[in-house]
């Protein structure tokens, strides 16, 4: 898998250079790069994993110039699984019960991109990212109480909220005309506060206990995006 992807990379860029040869055989100049009012969407593309093509959200940037850029990343996704722990039996007066667990993340990235002069095909830029984060968690098993079905759910025992910034480096390099791949790094901070976890039911003797306040931490430091980011430019 490694030597195909590597193969197909290698074949890619010689038939870019070739295509770029050929076209400016009368010295006419191409451009490859994203320019004014052009924007970019992208997805990551990790050549040598298990998922090769992936995607971590939409990511998408609009080019003011062609060396000013706003950048916006964002992810959200639901992810709820159900599985039924206990079958229904009329005959033993058994009820259905189900385990269910539930999670919800939203990610937004706002951002700028100032890019370099680099060369005809290299586009190097910098610049700075805002990252907003949350998620939702719940758990919930049913149990049978009779004849009732009642259940004990546990809240955002995976939840938190985060706050941070990067400032951000990196380059786009254009293997032919609006198509390019990237990498990025960056430095920068964040604080993720947890939320506090809520226990639940439905059980008419129960009483909800206040919620279990927990704490939060920061982080500073730099980061790196193991993945290539493979884009387009319209």
């Amino acid at each position: 898998m490694i030597k195909l992807f590597t193969t197909l990379f290698l074949l890619t860029a010689l038939a870019a250079q070739a295509q770029d040869s050929t076209q400016n055989s009368h010295r006419v100049p191409l451009e490859f790069k994203a320019d004014d009012a052009e924007t970019t969407l992208e997805l990551q593309f990790t050549p040598f994993g298990n998922t090769p093509v992936s995607i971590n959200g939409i990511r998408a940037r609009w080019f003011t110039s062609g060396r000013n850029a706003f950048r916006l990343n964002i992810f959200a996704a639901v992810d709820s699984d159900t599985e039924i722990i206990q079958q229904e039996l009329s005959s033993a007066q058994l009820k259905e019960l189900k385990y269910n667990t539930t999670t919800i993340g939203v990610n937004v990235r706002p951002g700028f991109e100032r890019h370099l002069e680099g060369t005809k095909r290299l586009s190097p830029y910098f610049g700075l990212e805002f990252d907003l984060a949350y998620q939702y968690s719940s758990e919930k098993e049913e149990y049978q109480n009779g004849s009732k079905v009642n259940y004990n759910k546990v809240v955002n025992e995976d939840g938190f909220v985060r706050l941070g910034a990067n400032w951000v480096a990196g380059f786009d390099f254009y293997i032919a005309k609006k198509l390019y791949l990237g990498t990025e790094f960056g430095y920068g901070f964040s604080y993720t506060k947890l939320l506090a976890v809520k226990v639940k039911s439905n059980q008419t003797t129960f009483t909800e206990p206040e919620p279990d306040k927990r704490g939060g931490s920061f982080d500073m430091g730099p980061n790196v995006n193991a993945q290539i980011r493979l884009g387009y430019a319209f």
